[in-house]
């Protein structure tokens, strides 16, 4: 066993990563940052407030799951060393994000447990918690 393959088998256990990398918490945390000021902002402004903090809520967890499969879809894909057989994991993987944020929604505008709105913006939080990142990193490494 060469050096290489040693280092892979010992960070992955049944083909999944051991953790993820710090990257993806810091991720979380900007996630879970724009997912309260969301909250803190659009909870003046609706007549549902529990549905709006459902919503809230369950999109941020999506969005939290997502940034975990976007790192391990490409983690995984990087280490096939096939590019086309990583090309088609990186794009299907980005079909069940997207299918899991539909059926988000549309569970969430069914029952009416959740404004789908709310889970829409939340689940978008990734895009500012990736500009928060660097930030955040800075702030953790002290």
């Amino acid at each position: 066993m060469t050096d290489g393959n040693r280092q892979t088998n010992e960070k992955m256990i049944n083909g999944i990563k051991q953790k993820p990398d710090v990257t993806v918490f810091e991720m979380w945390i900007g996630t879970v940052l724009f997912a309260i000021l969301c909250e803190f902002i659009g909870i003046w402004f609706v007549k549902d407030r529990a549905a709006y903090t459902m919503g809230i809520v369950s999109g941020a967890l999506l969005s939290c799951f997502a940034t975990w499969h976007i790192w391990y879809m490409l983690d995984s894909s990087l280490e096939t060393g096939d590019e086309k057989t990583a090309s088609r994991r990186i794009g299907t993987g980005y079909l069940i994000r997207y299918f899991a944020l539909i059926i988000l929604i549309v569970v969430l505008y069914l029952t009416r447990i959740g404004s789908p709105f709310a889970a829409f913006i939340a689940y978008f939080g990734m895009k500012p918690a990736a500009y928060m990142q660097p930030f955040i990193h800075r702030l953790l490494r002290r």
